[in-house]
């Protein structure tokens, strides 16, 4: 059925526009300027139309004189009339009339956002002085700069649901239609121009999508002719992207009281009865038997396993108001009901994340070899009932369980003093069997990821391209203690010196490290250097020092913007991420006298520059390292934890890399992300996990870095698909 076009002289159209043409004449500058059009009539036997007929010509009114000069011209087309002749009733020729038709653009149109005109050129070839469908030779689009009165919008929203799909997977495109009626004439098509059938003839508004195995993205525009109240023809095109994703790294969920807890697929997870609200969960097992989820029964840990953990949500049982202070009770009381007197637990690494959640990760020291699952047992009474005093089901080790002395405890904490809701999720694996767990150990702790009941988890993906990263820079500036307090833990701070060139080193990162002490704000040795050597001796200055450190006040002297050593240096460089690291055993001093420093307000925080502290967990009531770390998405080294420098400086190193060379997740800012989800394709190659030759995610920064020989070629296309917490209103 042929479609009627409304036929106006293009005469009438003339007036502010911006050309926004078909054909390659675009204004080059990019900028709005007045477009005029006019016609002319054709003769018979013109040069250009034997039969006659009209040419068209646009151009931009650059001297405002209202009228298109010959010197404005930017297009000119011409539709000649057809050469068919016929005759009147008195004898004279009739030759088919060349015809120009005139739709108007609705706002917001993928073409001409503020709206617009088309122009539709053909020949009349019925003779009945209306330009149909099958008659247009030839168009051009005449796109507003704001100035026309437009129609407003008819297609009022476009949704995909999802907009996010697996490989020959499903979504439903609609397109919501203002005042919709049976004539108007909707048209589906997808990037290549190929035209798609719609739901059904009474539902033209919906397209019922399939897609193929290609992973990538892919747009689809939804066209629209319709008569407005005045009988004008309105247009309206918009377009809306798929993502056809590969799936994501499996996730498992929790349920908890009035929370969900979101895990990766590493677990087994059975449940454990009595006063507590929670299951206990076992890294790589084999399936708990059937009888585990007996009240008060004997729960058995799986053959095999050597990480075990809990999830549990229970109030605050008068242990403090906030998530640390609630930690920090709940680990003094796993403390005190240790095997033996000899027997500790010190914490290693402590960080707050958004909401006040606090990350902590801790060395358990026994006297005598203990079983894992003997240990979770003791934790699960101290920490995770939800009643002082309360019972739990009793766990039985399994027969291949290893009995050790030395343990990494993993946990992270949430409370909602409102609702009084202890959310705790927690690992513990002996300490030779730590480096194996690293990933799915920092999958699970790292952050929190738990929503109300109900929410559901949605799937995204993004595409990048990889870029040079070697080009990325990261710049560092260590301030040490130089008292005569430190004469031990300096002599041991080379050991990280090796781990963090390794680290920074795998990334490909272009570096520089500076370092001064908390007496002087003079760097250290050539100053900035990426040399090994000269890394290590700067992080030995010798224990002559002032005793009274002031390692912020030197390092905000440091990095004074106008007088500063590092600034006057030319540090940090133009485009580099700059970390500051501080390490003392003693508790901060500002100034010469102790004065008012706020670690929420200042140099640090408004620059961006994150804060890591390497101190004394009980100098934090004394000092404001660790609360400046804390206010810069930092992280808080326990100075005493030799053995987890290795892990730290690693740390370090990798939240620089992600700042500076990694690849942001579009949805990290505005959305929880499930980062033990994550799936990363190359040049659509899985690449793993790792902290060596893969990748790791890094919410601070809500970035992917890759390491090693996983770093991506340039231009690659780095693909990396997960899942994020969909709210329940």
């Amino acid at each position: 059925m042929k479609r009627k076009i409304q036929v106006a002289m293009l005469a009438v159209m003339a007036g502010t526009l911006t050309a926004c043409w078909d054909d390659d004449n675009d204004d080059p500058s990019g900028t709005a300027k007045t477009a005029l059009i006019r016609t002319e009539v054709l003769a018979v036997n013109n040069e250009h139309c034997a039969s006659g007929g009209l040419r068209i010509i646009a151009g931009y009114d650059d001297n405002q004189n209202a009228q298109l000069d010959e010197a404005e011209y930017v297009s000119s087309k011409y539709i000649c009339n057809n050469g068919q002749q016929r005759s009147d009733g008195e004898g004279s020729a009739i030759f088919d009339q060349a015809l120009v038709g005139v739709a108007f653009i609705a706002k917001d149109d993928v073409n001409c956002p503020a709206g617009g005109q088309k122009i539709f050129m053909g020949v009349d070839t019925n003779a009945n002085s209306v330009l149909d469908s099958d008659e247009v030779t030839d168009t051009q689009i005449l796109c507003s700069d704001g100035s026309l009165n437009a129609p407003e919008s008819v297609i009022n929203a476009l949704t995909a649901s999802p907009s996010t799909i697996l490989a020959n997977g499903s979504s439903v495109l609609e397109a919501t239609i203002t005042n919709p009626s049976e004539i108007d004439a909707i048209v589906w098509k997808d990037e290549a121009g190929k035209v798609l059938q719609p739901r059904s003839q009474n539902e033209q508004n919906i397209l019922d999508l399939q897609a193929g195995s290609e992973l990538g993205q892919y747009t689809y525009r939804v066209s629209i002719e319709k008569k407005d109240t005045s009988g004008k023809l309105v247009l309206q095109t918009k377009s809306v992207t798929i993502t056809v994703s590969q799936a994501p790294s499996a996730t498992q969920t929790v349920s908890l009281d009035t929370r969900q807890v979101f895990l990766p697929d590493d677990f087994t997870m059975s449940s454990v009865t009595g006063d507590i609200t929670g299951t206990v969960i076992y890294g790589n097992p084999q399936p708990a038997p059937a009888n585990a989820l007996l009240r008060l029964a004997a729960i058995p840990t799986p053959e095999n396993t050597e990480l075990v953990g809990f999830v549990a949500e229970r109030g605050a049982l008068n242990q403090g108001t906030t998530a640390e202070q609630i930690l920090q009770s709940m680990v003094n009381a796993v403390s005190n009901n240790l095997p033996s007197a000899g027997d500790h637990i010190d914490q290693y690494s402590q960080t707050i994340l958004d909401g006040g959640d606090v990350s902590a990760s801790y060395n358990i020291t026994l006297t005598s070899s203990m079983l894992p699952t003997n240990l979770l047992q003791i934790m699960l009474q101290q920490m995770a009932v939800n009643q002082i005093g309360g019972s739990t089901d009793a766990l039985t080790p399994a027969s291949t369980e290893v009995a050790v002395t030395d343990f990494q405890f993993d946990i992270v904490v949430s409370y909602s003093q409102a609702a009084d809701s202890l959310i705790i999720t927690a690992t513990l694996v002996g300490k030779n069997n730590a480096g194996r767990y690293a990933d799915v150990i920092s999958a699970t702790t790292s952050e929190n990821i738990s929503a109300a009941l109900g929410s559901t988890l949605e799937l995204q993906a993004d595409w990048f391209r990889a870029v040079e990263q070697t080009t990325s820079k990261a710049d560092f500036l260590f301030v040490i203690d130089n008292s005569g307090s430190m004469s031990d833990e300096q002599n041991k701070l080379s050991s990280m010196t090796q781990s963090f060139i390794n680290t920074i080193g795998a990334s490909g990162i272009d570096f520089k490290v500076g370092t001064i002490t908390t007496d002087s704000d003079v760097l250290r040795g050539t100053g900035f250097t990426s040399d090994v050597n000269q890394i290590e001796t700067d992080f030995i200055p010798g224990i002559y020092g002032s005793g009274n450190e002031r390692g912020i006040y030197f390092s905000e002297k440091a990095l004074d913007p106008v007088q500063g050593t590092v600034t006057l240096a030319g540090y940090p460089r133009v485009g580099a991420s700059l970390s500051v690291v501080i390490v003392s055993d003693e508790p901060s001093h500002y100034g010469s006298t102790p004065q008012p420093f706020d670690p929420s307000q200042n140099l640090f925080v408004d620059n961006g520059y994150r804060v890591y502290a390497i101190v004394k967990p009980g100098d934090a009531s004394l000092s404001q390292y660790d609360d400046l770390a804390v206010s810069t998405l930092g992280k808080v080294l326990n100075i005493d934890q030799i053995s987890e420098y290795d892990s730290f400086m690693s740390t370090v190193a990798n939240n620089a890399g992600a700042t500076s060379a990694g690849y942001k997740l579009s949805l990290a800012a505005t959305h929880q992300i499930l980062s033990s989800s994550l799936a990363v394709k190359v040049d659509g190659v899985d690449v793993p996990r790792s902290t060596s030759d893969g990748w790791q995610y890094y919410p601070l920064s809500e970035s992917v870095v890759f390491t090693g020989t996983a770093i991506p070629p340039v231009g690659a296309q780095i693909y990396i698909a997960y899942q994020y917490i969909k709210t329940t209103p």
